[in-house]
């Protein structure tokens, strides 16, 4: 009797699972555009010395199959590929020219925000989208 019960637990978790993410190809046109913020200055610890960051502006721009990141000056290039859809946010990895480490990208579809994860030691920044671009 256990195991029955076990295994219908296990049965619904995983559909629960299944109806929280769906797989996408495509983003909805709305959620193209120009996304700007800034990624908190930051302090970096090595063995030889501490590495101070100040606070850089950063803008992505998505649009179909494509997506630009700018930091400060740099400027990459890219595609991305959407992993999943939630509610009201899809989860991105852009990839860039040149890069050896994918950017994920967390866009908030009601908030119209983007969350931007920062590589160690850099933290997350949030972007907000710019009206009319």
């Amino acid at each position: 009797m256990k195991t029955h019960q076990l295994l219908f637990l296990l049965f619904a978790f995983i559909s629960f699972q299944g109806v929280s993410q769906t797989l996408v190809k495509d983003l909805k046109k709305k959620n193209y555009g120009v996304y700007r913020g800034e990624i908190p200055g930051y302090t970096y610890l090595s063995d030889t010395m501490t590495v101070v960051v100040d606070a850089a502006p950063v803008e992505i721009r998505i649009a179909d199959k494509s997506v630009n990141m700018t930091i400060g000056r740099l400027n990459k290039k890219g595609s991305y590929h959407i992993l999943f859809k939630g509610k009201d946010y899809y989860v991105i990895d852009a990839f860039f020219e040149g890069d050896l480490l994918t950017e994920r990208i967390i866009l908030n579809e009601k908030k119209k925000t983007i969350l931007r994860e920062g590589s160690f030691p850099q933290p997350n920044a949030t972007l907000n989208k710019v009206k009319g671009k």
